[in-house]
């Protein structure tokens, strides 16, 4: 017959496997085994499933056993260990898989120390050690077959620090704790796999939390390998596309921004109308995450965005000759008649993310970006719309206030004074 054989440094105390509850890791949030029953599950469910197994406590054989007894009509079969009843039955457990039967004592062997496995047809046992030997069923076999799915072993992360750790991921969404599955959901693919040590559990080793804000707590503080593999090769269909990072999310690390490098973010929806409206865009030099990524990035590092987030509404640069030598005209017509420009403003064109924007004064920066919806627009049009954001920049007033509109209609009227040599 062939086992699958878990071996570790130590001679289990068959107290422990006897007693409910009986466990020295309860108090250690980093390990698996912190509620004692999962040597008990693991002996029911090899048991219910007429599973063969034999456990060695250095050079000693522990022996198990099961005894029947009716109770109030029903059968239980009550386990037995070196010839002495427990109160474990076979029902014990009875959600559990195979896979998460040799989750426990593989834990248990990690814990431990030493821990190796091995399919083998010999049965041996040594001093100092405690191996278990399981059938190798077909259950079992399906656990060795997927191995790299329940544990991550001999995989060098893309990051690690004392709370995550970041691996490449695949078609599921997999959170590990310590190395072992505690989450899986094969419905959507994930870009990465994550391990986080100190995750909450319950007893059937399944994770409690809330699974986006691990991941993004985890993204949000790792390194310029995981950020420039994630800018590269996220796509939509990946989960962390489709997160909303906001509700968790408020800061990334420093070295997101050197990932970003050189290059701007965009969103698709942004990049796709800004193509339907034939304005030219240089697109190597934008990087595409998703629109949640892309606002909350934006938000922590305002020169990154392919629109300039906030206070320039959002807008992006594509600089045309014909917009300029029309600013340029209404300029110098506005000059003719009297009416001076700020002699410290620039102009910026492009595209404004809300399209009713037509321009916008930055204060601070002194510069008015223009949006090139104004070439369809009349000259009077772009005149006004160019003493707008110039008095803006000279009065240090924003729109939608009192003061500003007091100030236009006092230009106005001074105008009108002065026209008739009033003033």
């Amino acid at each position: 017959m062939k086992y699958l054989k878990i071996h570790n440094d130590g001679e289990i105390d068959i107290r422990l496997v006897a007693l409910m509850g009986g466990t020295t890791k309860a108090n250690d949030k980093y390990k698996i085994g912190q509620f004692g029953s999962g040597l008990k599950y693991t002996l029911a469910y090899l048991f219910r499933n007429n599973i063969a197994f034999r456990i060695f406590s250095g050079k000693k054989e522990i022996k198990i056993h099961t005894e029947e007894e009716v109770i109030r009509g029903e059968t239980f079969e009550i386990i037995c260990i070196n010839g002495q009843r427990t109160s474990i039955t076979t029902r014990m457990g009875e959600d559990w898989s195979a896979w998460m039967i040799i989750r426990e004592l593989w834990c248990n062997a990690l814990d431990e120390g030493g821990a190796q496995r091995e399919v083998t047809n010999n049965i041996s046992c040594a001093q100092g050690t405690t191996i278990f030997y399981i059938q190798l069923s077909p259950a079992i076999s399906e656990v060795l077959d997927n191995w790299s799915n329940y544990f991550i072993e001999g995989k060098e992360p893309m990051f690690d620090s004392k709370d995550y750790k970041i691996y490449r991921g695949g078609e599921a969404i997999r959170l590990y704790k310590n190395g072992v599955l505690i989450y899986e959901n094969k419905e959507i693919p994930s870009l990465f796999s994550y391990d986080i040590s100190n995750a909450e559990i319950n007893e059937l080793r399944e994770f409690k939390g809330a699974v986006a804000r691990e991941i993004t707590q985890a993204l949000s503080r790792s390194n310029k390998t995981v950020a420039s593999h994630y800018l590269n090769h996220l796509r939509d269909y990946h989960y962390e596309a489709q997160m909303d990072y906001e509700w968790y999310l408020s800061k990334w690390s420093e070295e997101w921004r050197e990932a970003i490098g050189d290059n701007r973010l965009i969103y698709k929806k942004a990049l796709e109308d800004i193509k339907a409206k034939g304005i030219p865009i240089a697109e190597s030099d934008y990087i595409v995450v998703p629109k949640a990524a892309y606002k909350n990035l934006t938000k922590h590092f305002s020169d990154v965005g392919g629109f300039s987030a906030g206070k320039n509404h959002g807008f992006i640069e594509s600089h045309d000759t014909d917009m300029e030598d029309k600013v340029n005209e209404a300029i110098g017509t506005l000059e003719e008649c009297g009416y001076k420009m700020h002699p410290s403003v620039s102009y910026v064109y492009g595209f404004f993310e809300d399209t009713r924007v037509l321009a916008k004064a930055d204060l601070s920066q002194k510069k008015v970006f223009i949006s090139l919806a104004l070439l369809q627009k009349s000259s009077f049009e772009l005149m006004t719309t160019l003493v707008e954001e110039n008095e803006h920049i000279i009065t240090g007033l924003s729109d939608h206030t009192r003061e500003f509109q007091q100030h236009f209609i006092d230009l106005y009227t001074n105008s009108m004074l002065k026209q008739h040599a009033l003033v």
